[in-house]
C-alpha cells in the first residue's frame, strides 16, 4: 500500500552526465564511499554498505534488484525524500507493474545501461508529473554484485535540484 497520493509519471527526461556531478557534495560522497568498498576489480555487494554507512543520504537512496532470467527490475527500498518527490512510494514494486509504454522503455534501458557497465553512471533530468510541476533531478546508478562480478543490485542516490 502507498504512503503518499498516487501520482503518474507522464514522462521521463533524463540525459547520461559522463562527467559526473562534481559540484554536488552528496553524488561525490556516496561514490567515494561505493568506491573505497570496491575490492581490486570486484564490485561491492549490499553488504558492503550496511545502513549506518549510507546514514549521509538515506532519504536519498533507493535499491534496485536487477534480476538476470527473466531480466528486469524491482524497487526494493525507495528513500523517504525520493517518494515524497514522486508521490508514492513505490518498494517492493516490479518496474514492470508500474510502468508502460515508453516509460517502461526508458527505465530498462536506463537500468540495463547501469547494471551492463559495472561502473557509476550519472544522469541529470525531470520526472514530469500528471497534474504536478517537474522534479528536477541528478542521480548515479552504483552497481552491487554479490560475486563481485555479477550486478544484482543498483544504489541508486537522488539529488533533487
Amino acid at each position: 500500500m502507498a504512503l503518499f497520493a498516487k501520482s503518474r509519471i507522464d514522462a521521463l527526461n533524463l540525459v547520461e552526465a559522463p562527467g559526473g556531478f562534481r559540484d554536488s557534495h552528496s553524488i561525490c560522497g556516496i561514490v567515494e564511499l561505493w568506491r573505497q568498498r570496491c575490492r581490486a576489480e570486484r564490485l561491492p555487494a549490499r553488504h558492503d554498505l550496511p545502513t549506518a554507512a549510507l546514514r549521509p543520504w538515506i532519504g536519498n537512496v533507493s535499491l534496485v534488484d536487477v534480476r538476470q532470467d527473466p531480466p528486469g527490475f524491482r524497487w526494493r527500498l525507495v528513500g523517504t525524500h525520493v517518494a515524497l518527490q514522486m508521490g508514492r512510494d513505490v518498494t517492493g514494486r516490479d518496474f514492470a507493474d508500474l510502468y508502460r509504454g515508453r516509460i517502461l522503455a526508458d527505465y530498462l534501458r536506463l537500468f540495463t545501461a547501469s547494471a551492463d557497465r559495472r561502473r557509476p553512471v550519472y544522469y541529470r533530468g525531470d520526472l514530469e508529473f500528471l497534474g504536478r510541476e517537474f522534479v528536477a533531478f541528478r542521480t548515479v546508478h552504483l552497481p552491487l554484485a554479490d560475486d563481485g562480478r555479477t550486478v544484482n543490485m543498483l544504489l541508486v542516490h537522488h539529488d533533487f535540484v
